[in-house]
């Protein structure tokens, strides 16, 4: 019996490891081909044959392409809780800020491209924006700056961090429009120095 459940295990681990390099390999691939030709000349199609998978396998994975997309807003946002500890212990709030939205945005394995793209994708849609839920990720750091005494405390902390995170995504949409004139660096120096400066405790 033992024996029977620790075999079961182990398939079901190897399924999972499957899966996961499947998943992977989809991203990578669709990456690949959005940056090259553009995300609406991309088809699901394209992509399942470049992965060398059934299209029904994509399907297994991601409910459509701006599935994929979003997904990388949303391993960003979860590697920020895993770092979070470091960031509440840098000087300042505004250091910190700028540390989430280092995390977020510049995710090491996607190209560029594709986190313009992601900006633009979800500044398409509040329910998409909504789903990554920056706000809740800003959260523990507004929270702290209002206990340091560097930020307004006349707004309760919700709405305080909702603002912050709508300012900076505001910031970055203009940057993924094109409209900014900035690079990606300069684009979050000030959409977070804007955030910051709103929210911070006058003398």
């Amino acid at each position: 019996m033992a024996q029977r459940r620790r075999s079961a295990e182990e398939h079901s681990d190897g399924r999972e490891e499957r899966a996961r390099r499947t998943r992977a390999k989809i991203r990578r691939v669709a990456g690949e081909l959005i940056v090259a030709k553009g995300i609406e000349a991309t088809t699901v199609d394209e992509i399942a044959a470049t992965a060398k998978i059934a299209k029904g396998t994509f399907y297994l994975h991601f409910k459509s392409k701006e599935d994929l997309i979003l997904e990388y807003a949303h391993r960003r946002l979860e590697h920020v809780k895993s770092v979070l500890p470091e960031i509440l212990m840098l000087g300042s709030t505004r250091d910190a800020l700028h540390a989430v939205v280092d995390v977020v945005v510049k995710g090491k394995d996607w190209h560029p491209d594709i986190v313009k793209l992601v900006v633009l994708k979800i500044a398409s849609s509040f329910d998409q924006l909504r789903a990554i839920d920056l706000r809740n990720t800003l959260l523990p750091v507004i929270e702290l700056g209002v206990g340091r005494g560097e930020l307004r405390t006349d707004i309760e902390l919700p709405f305080l961090a909702s603002f912050v995170a709508d300012t900076i995504y505001c910031g970055l949409r203009n940057w993924g429009m094109g409209l900014s004139g900035d690079d990606l660096d300069r684009a979050i120096d000030h959409a977070v120095n804007l955030a910051y400066d709103a929210v911070r405790k006058r003398p």
